[in-house]
């Protein structure tokens, strides 16, 4: 995946372990390393958010099922 004219700037402690990282998991490239990790973590937070948009839905009916809500 290639950034299209954007950039992000990391510390340069951080940016060290990036790039170790991106090497020992066999990335081509920081960039990457850095787009499948935003992609990965990107995926787990929308996932929980449609957990918990299903759970409160399931809690309406719940509720809706006993009589303490119309």
């Amino acid at each position: 995946m290639i950034f299209s004219g954007t950039s992000v700037k990391l510390e340069k402690p951080l940016l060290e372990r990036v790039k170790a990282a991106a090497q020992a998991g066999g990335y081509s490239s920081v960039d990457e390393f850095v787009a499948h990790a935003v992609e990965r973590h990107l995926s787990e937070l929308e996932k929980a958010a449609n957990d918990s948009a299903e759970a409160k839905a399931a809690v309406l009916r719940q509720l809706k099922g006993l009589g303490y809500l119309e």
